[in-house]
Parts: C-alpha cells; sequence; structure tokens
C-alpha cells in the first residue's frame, strides 16, 4: 500500500465552543500503512489569546493530532503546556531566511576561488553512490541529524525527483572524481504534494510546506577530507546564484544542536522562527 499526503497550505483555525478562534495552523493529511495521518503544521495561538485557554481548545480539538509549534523562546507559555501535555515530542528546527530585497549577497560569491586540486560540478555529473558515502560521514551517530537518509532519497534529490528539482545554486565540490561537499537547493514547495510527501522523510519541517520558494535542502562535506571553509563557500555560492536567478530569497532549516547553524548565523542569514513536533494527547 502507498503511503499518500495531502497539504493544504490555507490556514485552519482552532475555535473555542462560543466561536472565538484561539489558535491556527496548516493542516496535512496522510495515508499512512492504510491509517488517515493528520498533521497539524506552524500551530500557533491566534494573536492576545490566553495561552492556557488556546492550550486547553487544541487538546480538545485536535486529539491524538501529530503538531508542529512555532515556538517563540523559552518563555512561550501556549507551546510548553502542549509539550508537557503531549505524548512524545520530537525534532526541535530553527528556520532561518536571506531575504535578497532587504540584503543582496556579493555577486562575486557566484564564481568563488578555489585551490586547483578543487572543482565545482553539477550534482548529475557525480555518481550518487559515491556522494552516498560522504553523506553518511557527514552525519555520524553523535550528530543530531542521524540518520541523515537514505541512498533512494539521495538519488531523488541529485536527479531533481523532489522539491520540484534542483535550482541552479546546488553544486558538488570535487577532488579528482571523489565528492568532498555538495550543497543542494530546491523548492520548498514547488508542488504542495510533493513537498508533503518528502519532507518528513527529508528531515526537515512540516512547517515548511506554508513556505514558497529557494530553499537549502540539504549541505554537508566530507569530514575526513575537505577544505576548512568549504561549507561556507558552497552556501555564498548559493546565495549568490540564487539570486542571480531571480529568488525573492533563499531559506533553510537546522535541528537544535547541529553546529552548522553557527555557520549559517556568520554568513548572514536571520533566524525566522523555531518549531518543535509534538503529538496532542487523546
Amino acid at each position: 500500500m502507498t503511503d499518500e499526503w495531502c497539504a493544504q497550505p490555507e490556514r485552519w483555525s482552532v475555535r473555542d465552543d462560543d466561536g472565538t478562534a484561539v489558535a491556527d495552523f496548516v493542516q496535512v493529511r496522510g495515508l499512512l500503512r492504510g491509517h488517515d495521518f493528520w498533521w497539524a503544521a506552524d500551530l500557533r495561538p491566534a494573536r492576545d489569546a490566553d495561552p492556557a485557554r488556546a492550550a486547553a481548545v487544541v487538546r480538545r480539538r485536535l486529539p491524538g493530532w501529530m503538531a508542529e509549534l512555532r515556538v517563540t523562546g523559552p518563555q512561550d507559555a501556549f507551546a510548553r503546556l502542549l509539550l508537557d501535555a503531549s505524548l512524545s515530542h520530537g525534532r526541535y528546527a530553527h528556520h532561518y531566511v536571506w531575504d535578497f530585497g532587504v540584503r543582496a549577497p556579493d555577486p562575486s560569491w557566484s564564481d568563488p576561488p578555489l585551490p586547483p586540486e578543487l572543482a565545482l560540478v553539477a550534482p548529475h555529473e557525480v555518481s550518487p553512490r559515491r556522494l552516498f558515502r560522504i553523506h553518511r560521514r557527514a552525519y555520524p551517530p553523535t550528530h543530531p541529524d542521524h540518520p541523515a537518509g537514505d541512498f533512494d532519497r539521495l538519488a531523488q534529490l541529485m536527479g531533481g525527483g523532489l522539491f520540484g528539482g534542483l535550482l541552479g545554486g546546488s553544486v558538488v565540490a570535487v577532488r579528482g572524481r571523489r565528492p568532498v561537499a555538495g550543497i543542494m537547493i530546491g523548492h520548498e514547495n514547488g508542488d504542495s504534494s510533493l513537498a508533503a510527501a518528502v519532507l518528513p522523510r527529508a528531515g526537515h519541517s512540516v512547517a515548511d510546506l506554508a513556505l514558497t520558494g529557494p530553499a537549502v535542502v540539504d549541505l554537508f562535506r566530507d569530514p575526513e577530507d575537505s577544505l576548512p571553509g568549504l561549507g561556507g563557500l558552497l552556501l555564498r555560492r548559493a546565495l549568490a546564484v540564487t539570486a542571480k536567478e531571480g529568488g525573492p530569497s533563499l531559506s533553510l532549516t537546522v535541528t537544535e544542536g547541529n553546529p552548522a547553524r553557527r555557520l549559517y548565523e556568520r554568513t548572514g542569514f536571520a533566524h525566522s522562527h523555531s518549531t518543535v513536533a509534538l503529538r496532542l494527547p487523546l
């Protein structure tokens, strides 16, 4: 039986008995192993709603749902109340964006200087098997995103079968024929039904279903053989190329505890929001 997903990007309201909207979310419905699966993505309280009342209504209206909360900080009472009552909780993620309308990347980043032994090639020029070997080394058991994924997903990503196809900022750094690092840029919401099918498996936030535009869907390097600063070079190149192609912005999602978060902030990405996944009580 094939798993199916359907995302509805418009926001749904959670209402109290008197009709007052206390929260809203992006609804995702899935069929997993023959069972209906409901996900309240980007769940957040209504403006000026009482956190305790909003949390209580959400628990009553969405029993047993999976949800992903927007977390504004450690004092977020709405998130804390739902987390404390949750049956389980998962990924805590931080979302970043570089808005080209606010700050344009340096155009020279699109053609960075490289050591003579390195070259940049399009992902389709590299064997997925070769790339997968370094992809796994980039996410060891101590990494918050371990395991990184499977070979089939990476092969589809490189071939353009996920996220609406790869954009021009995608590139692989090679030493001879051996890949040492890679960055993949795709559309978070090029096709909402496709994105809904791949985002949970790809380690990305389900809340990204509500986003549109170019996004970093993978950035990794071989820890055993790569030039210091190579990840930042690939990221800056992706910014310049995406802006040159007319994209309005470049976004990304990073898991709490991933050291790459420091790289994104040093490069100039702005934190937009954080999310945490959980299962609401029955």
